[in-house]
């Protein structure tokens, strides 16, 4: 089983129903499906000799990555979509460090913009002369692991290893057959892709947009009469900071959650009042792990909540281990991501960030993720990252960039911050930016920051 065979199946059943809206183009479950068999079939026709195994995909737009996605599936390959706006040399560099079989090249063309049965795509295939790892049979996908670390690694999965967990999370995250779910990014950003299969598999019907515009992603969800949200939490908290009208009809709202601050969590109240909130912790390697629901009362905003069902959990020594069915391919459970965190009496999550991105600050460990939030908590800041920076008397020392909120000056904003932390906790270097700099999963780039703290 594949996407692609799902895919048919719901064509047998809601061809006309919607599946995609990408702005202001739609995409029925029929129109999918053309779309997806007239690129397999040039593929079958027209690809270079070599074409197999495990494919790099890069598409301008989420509809060519889905189609792509699913053609590549519907010939028994093994898609791993690209993130946006890399190198050229880091791209040989995934290909060759990961043995993979080539470079698949899909831009969508518009004969007709105002109809969208004429589309089609243009396309080209760079193949490798890798030797493809040993790859397990039942692997129909690859994901790319963020690569903060040096070349992102490709990590397999199997149908089942998401598809199983469809029915839990789906479940608790609200998404049925009637869900019209909006997400916006790359499908290489895990989460994203997650969430749209996941869409697929119930029968729904995904909202997106490739413009970066609050206050348009706002109209479509309106227009389409979106009742899910997925969305990463820099993308909450602009959502939130630029739309001003309540959006009524949204009843479910699913995220990462260690990013957000009480303020941020009354914030996304107050936009989506009729929402259920959910806030999770996963790992591209594990999946979803624990997950927890806003309520009125405040809540730590270290505090991830229990584990899914079926999901085991231990802390040893401070890191987190999880025993799950739903892993990518070549994992022995219990696993470990090396994330630190411990249980409170009630068997929740209370989350501390990677080990690495602890501060040895002469002997005193300094947790750059509560730092993070404290620092969220101080009037005047909007948004806010801490990241270790090198110290010649301590070995290291604090770094923190703050995007400040209105006209409140920086001046103001040190002193408040002064206020907030210890003396050890406080950041030898504040610097203020209009804004983060995200990358194309809406995540903060934390490369670009590490080059500004050595300016």
């Amino acid at each position: 089983m594949n996407y692609y065979e799902l895919l048919r199946q719901w064509n047998g059943q809601q061809a006309e129903k919607v599946l995609l809206v990408e702005d202001q183009r739609e995409y029925s479950y029929g129109q999918m499906l053309v779309q997806v068999d007239a690129l397999r079939a040039e593929l079958a026709a027209k690809a270079t000799e070599g074409m197999g195994g495990s494919i790099l995909v890069l598409a301008d737009t989420l509809n060519a990555q889905l189609v792509a996605f699913l053609a590549l599936q519907s010939l028994h390959l093994r898609p791993i979509l690209l993130h946006h706006g890399l190198p050229a040399e880091e791209i040989q560099a995934i290909l060759c460090e990961n043995r993979l079989q080539g470079l698949f090249d899909v831009r969508q063309r518009y004969f007709d913009q105002s109809n969208i049965d004429q589309s089609d795509f243009d396309w080209s295939w760079q193949g490798s002369d890798a030797q493809g790892q040993e790859i397990e049979p039942e692997d129909i996908l690859g994901v790319l692991s963020s690569g903060s670390t040096g070349v992102p690694k490709v990590m397999y999965r199997t149908y089942e290893s998401w598809a199983g967990f469809f029915p839990v999370q789906n479940k608790i995250f609200q998404i049925t057959r009637t869900t019209r779910l909006f997400l916006q990014g790359s499908l290489s950003f895990t989460g994203n892709l997650n969430a749209l299969l996941g869409v697929l598999y119930a029968g729904g019907s995904i909202i997106t947009s490739s413009r970066w515009h609050c206050r348009w992603w706002a109209q479509l969800m309106a227009d389409w009469q979106v009742d899910a949200i997925y969305l990463v939490p820099t993308k909450l908290q602009l959502l939130a900071a630029k739309v001003k009208q309540p959006l009524m009809q949204v009843r479910s709202l699913f995220t990462g959650s260690q990013l957000l601050s009480d303020r941020n969590i009354g914030d996304l109240q107050r936009l989506l009042p009729q929402a259920k909130i959910i806030l999770y912790y996963g790992a591209s390697e594990l999946n979803y792990i624990t997950y927890t629901v806003c309520g009125e009362k405040r809540r730590d905003s270290c505090n991830l909540g229990r584990p899914f069902p079926g999901i085991g959990l231990r802390v040893d020594d401070g890191i987190i281990y999880v025993d799950t069915p739903y892993h990518v391919s070549g994992l022995k459970p219990p696993y470990t991501v090396r994330d630190t965190g411990w249980l409170n009496e009630a068997g929740e999550l209370m989350f501390e960030g990677r080990r690495e991105n602890w501060i040895n600050k002469g002997g005193v460990k300094l947790n750059t993720l509560r730092l993070e939030n404290k620092l969220r908590a101080v009037p005047g800041i909007r948004a806010a990252v801490v990241m270790p920076m090198a110290d010649a008397l301590r070995g290291s020392t604090v770094a923190a960039f703050v995007v400040k909120e209105g006209d409140v000056s920086a001046a103001k904003v040190r002193q408040a911050v002064r206020q907030v932390l210890q003396p050890v906790e406080i950041p030898r270097r504040l610097l203020f930016l209009p804004r983060l700099p995200l990358n194309d999963r809406g995540k903060v780039d934390r490369s670009v920051l590490a080059k500004l703290v050595d300016e």
